[in-house]
């Protein structure tokens, strides 16, 4: 078995989650305009087999729910968070190495590439350039000679050359800074198109200690297959569908943006230059984009790998914490966590340890563990009937923030930019006393009925995908 993005796209579309477009499309702001007419009806994955200036297919909208990235898995959307907290401490399967790569089957070197004859896009109608942004960058870490994968904002320059915008706080911009003071550059490979748990391992919060592509592995329940890359001294995927090969120059800093961001705002920054030095790729790739401003996003992004990183923060103040969201209509600002209350201070002390563990939040609510944080309406219900504001909100003022929230406040220091913004915790957890008892709860007997008993399959057929469709449009 060698996982894929083929072989992914192909049970996609045996599940209905995968549509085809057909007739002909332009690249850029038709393809994105048709994936987000669609969002609201699932957020399926689309592949667009005739593309005006794409040799390839180009599929979007692959990543836009949990349920379809946790399946990918093989694990239940429910778990995967649990997983991703207890993966980089596993056992994990080794990378084998292979001679017989299908992402070599084409090489491209030197006058041979032309990035500009690919079909990245320009997403947002405001963004400065073309785009790569489903790539995931691979490099290797000086420290511990792990490698290391991450997604970022990369735009194309020129034929041969793109920006990588790695923020000073994310590993590869650490990479980046160490790079700059020993005058060295750093080799990278843009990984575009694989198997899900390639995208999933790189946004899984493990330490740069442990192997990004064992943590693939791990994902994979067996190991990830790689093979050396043909210009730079890396073991890249055997299987992607396309990979840029390159050498980073932190010194060498260009502007870029702006760029529609997960905030549905634009971001603009300066970021090192990548020079191309190979393009290699299947004989007959597909060419796997991912639209920013959009579900897929803020799924692939939040889910599993930021929320287990929350979880495990808020775990380590409050032992009791039992499940942790961050719902994709916030913006990724914003979160619920609940928890089993064993003190009364447990609620606010767990609203400290989110914003302590994740600096993006700006709203918190922590709610029961009788609470699902993946049903909206629960949540907030309990902020409505559980929570007085005098006594149960936590204000925080001139705290940390980021470039990408519209609202905070953004200055200058002699050091470079700074923000801050303001945030605001709910305690809607009962008191462990007294507190009235709700009148929705199940009589004695029936706790665990299984309305399945009561209909035919057909209409608990119907019923169940309704449910799935709902939880998929929500998240």
């Amino acid at each position: 078995m060698n996982p894929n993005l083929q072989e992914y796209l192909s049970a996609l579309e045996e599940s209905g989650e995968l549509l085809r477009v057909r007739r002909p499309v332009t690249k850029g702001p038709e393809i994105l305009s048709v994936v987000k007419a669609l969002e609201p009806y699932g957020a399926p994955a689309v592949q667009f087999e005739s593309v005006a200036g794409s040799p390839w297919p180009v599929v979007m909208g692959t990543f836009g729910t949990r349920a379809r990235l946790a399946r990918s898995l093989g694990i239940d959307k429910g778990e995967l968070v649990e997983r991703a907290i207890q993966l980089p401490f596993e056992q994990l399967p080794e990378p084998i190495t292979v001679s017989n790569a299908a992402s070599q089957e084409v090489v491209l070197q030197e006058a041979e590439i032309d990035l500009k004859a690919m079909p990245f896009a320009q997403h947002s109608k405001s963004d400065a350039g073309e785009y790569i942004t489903a790539g995931v960058v691979l490099a290797r870490d000086p420290r511990t000679g792990k490698l290391n994968t991450g997604m970022y904002r990369m735009m194309v320059t020129g034929s041969h050359t793109i920006t990588v915008n790695a923020a000073p706080d994310h590993d590869l911009g650490r990479i980046f800074a160490a790079a700059r003071e020993r005058q060295e550059k750093v080799p990278i490979a843009v990984i575009i198109g694989h198997h899900p748990a390639y995208l999933v391992g790189s946004q899984v919060k493990n330490t740069v200690a442990v192997d990004s592509h064992e943590i693939v592995g791990g994902l994979l329940n067996e190991s990830l297959r790689v093979t050396p890359a043909v210009s730079v001294d890396l073991p890249v995927p055997a299987e992607a569908e396309m990979i840029l090969e390159g050498v980073v120059d932190p010194h060498d800093m260009l502007s870029e943006g702006p760029f529609g961001e997960f905030s549905y705002h634009y971001g603009e920054a300066k970021a090192p230059v990548c020079t191309i030095t190979a393009v290699t790729h299947r004989r007959n790739p597909i060419f796997l984009d991912l639209h920013p401003t959009h579900a897929e996003h803020l799924c692939l992004w939040l889910y599993p790998g930021r929320e287990a990183r929350l979880l495990e923060g808020v775990r380590r103040s409050v032992p009791g914490a039992v499940a942790a969201r961050i719902p994709f209509h916030g913006g990724s600002f914003s979160a619920y966590i609940s928890v089993k209350k064993r003190k009364e201070g447990d609620g606010k002390q767990a609203i400290l340890a989110a914003f302590a563990t994740d600096h993006f939040l700006k709203n918190v609510i922590v709610v029961d563990d009788d609470i699902d944080v993946l049903d909206t309406g629960r949540v907030l219900w309990a902020a409505d009937v559980r929570v007085q504001a005098d006594v149960d909100t936590v204000r925080l003022e001139s705290m940390k923030g980021i470039r990408m929230d519209p609202s905070a406040k953004q200055f200058f220091t002699p050091i470079g930019s700074d923000t801050l913004t303001a945030k605001v915790g709910i305690d809607a957890t009962r008191p462990l006393a007294g507190f009235p008892e709700q009148a929705d709860l199940p009589h004695p007997g029936f706790e665990n009925l299984q309305f399945e008993a009561y209909l035919s399959p057909e209409d608990t057929a119907k019923i169940i995908e309704r449910k799935g469709f709902r939880e998929d449009f929500m998240e």
